[in-house]
């Protein structure tokens, strides 16, 4: 069950037709990782983190190295059983949970990274915060842009956040992708 304050904000992002039915897939991602999960011995459930289904290729995320290994003996049996649920394969794939970060990030650096942008747990880059904050600004329902823009602005550096993000309400999301440095221009 959700809590009360989050029952609003799902009931929003239903509304939109792609956000539904992204929320319908991770929904049943969830599900089969559930299936998955109950038919794990207690050992390796604890270290099996996350599942992505794509194509019919369900993808189980494991903590280590070793209990991918182990979880692979038992791809044969986890493929038949969910093969009702339109499971064709399932592949498993080791995700490292970052020392001191409460979320799971891959060990290897993303696909796309380059130098300089920011790294850590939840940062976002400032391309995907510049997407964010003209996302918001496009859209028709002002509920939902508040929603974008507080999500990017809890995500600004703070260095940014305390010299000012470089963006006021008329000037849309100019400033953002900015560096301090670069704002006194």
């Amino acid at each position: 069950m959700l809590r009360p304050g989050l029952a609003h904000v799902r009931e929003l992002l239903q509304s939109n037709r792609l956000i539904r039915r992204h929320l319908e897939h991770r929904d049943r991602e969830l599900a089969l990782l559930g299936m998955v999960l109950s038919r794990l011995p207690d050992p390796l459930r604890a270290h099996c983190r996350d599942a992505v289904l794509a194509d019919g290729v369900l993808t189980l995320f494991l903590d280590s190295p070793a209990w991918v290994t182990r979880a692979r003996f038992l791809i044969e049996d986890l493929t038949r059983a969910l093969e009702r649920e339109g499971v064709a394969k399932v592949i498993t794939q080791v995700r490292v949970r970052a020392q001191g970060d409460g979320v799971d990030t891959l060990g290897a650096k993303p696909r796309g990274a380059v130098e300089g942008q920011r790294s850590g747990g939840n940062r976002l880059t400032d391309r995907a915060l510049a997407h964010l904050f003209g996302a918001a600004d496009g859209m028709s329902d002002p509920l939902l842009a508040e929603i974008f823009r507080r999500f990017a602005k809890n995500h600004t550096p703070t260095a940014l956040t305390a010299a000012g993000d470089g963006r006021d309400e008329a000037q849309g999301s100019r400033g953002v992708g900015k560096t301090p440095a670069s704002q006194s221009d």
